[in-house]
């Protein structure tokens, strides 16, 4: 991160490829994706926790009503950290020219 006074998950001062890409699929999504679909997606229990311990993503708990039944639903958000991290890495200029992936070395 810029002037590297933040660090990531385990004192990274980068975010790994799929702490960046689920960042970004937060990003489009104000309200929040169910865990259960970052998980679907292929985000695994352990990144999603970290990128909460970090403060870059918040779960919260909401109830959705399917037909006549209502379950609870927990909501991962980004965070407002976690937006100024993906706009560092943005300007960092270690992005691939996709956008998708993270150039190391």
């Amino acid at each position: 991160m810029r002037g590297g006074s933040e660090r990531y998950m385990d004192g990274q001062d980068r975010m790994t490829p799929d702490q960046y890409s689920a960042l970004q699929r937060l990003a489009d999504v104000p309200r929040g994706i169910a865990k259960t679909l970052m998980l679907a997606h292929g985000f695994t229990h352990e990144l999603i926790a970290g990128l909460v311990l970090a403060g870059l993503a918040t779960v919260v708990t909401d109830t959705a009503r399917i037909g006549e039944q209502t379950i609870e639903v927990e909501l991962v958000m980004i965070t407002a950290a976690g937006r100024r991290a993906i706009e560092a890495e943005q300007t960092s200029g270690r992005k691939s020219p996709e956008g998708e992936r993270l150039i190391f070395g």
